[in-house]
């Protein structure tokens, strides 16, 4: 996703690792985090789930649900 791609390379947040999984050839994956939509970003601190979001295209958006887990 091009949004995040562009936010986890901001100063902000230099520590975060942003991961993809391709929805329709890795369904276990999918399945064992609860992914039932392609376009999920699920964010997470250490292995606890800090949010999620389905289909947001809206950087201002992205950007806070990513400073959850700082």
């Amino acid at each position: 996703m091009p949004l995040l791609q562009s936010l986890v390379k901001e100063k902000e947040f230099a520590t975060a690792a942003a991961f993809e999984l391709d929805y329709d050839t890795q369904r276990d994956l999918a399945t064992a985090l609860g992914v039932r939509w392609q376009s999920t970003i699920i964010v997470f601190k250490g292995a606890q789930e800090k949010g999620r979001s389905t289909g947001d295209v809206d950087i201002a958006s992205i950007r806070s649900l990513m400073e959850r887990a700082l």
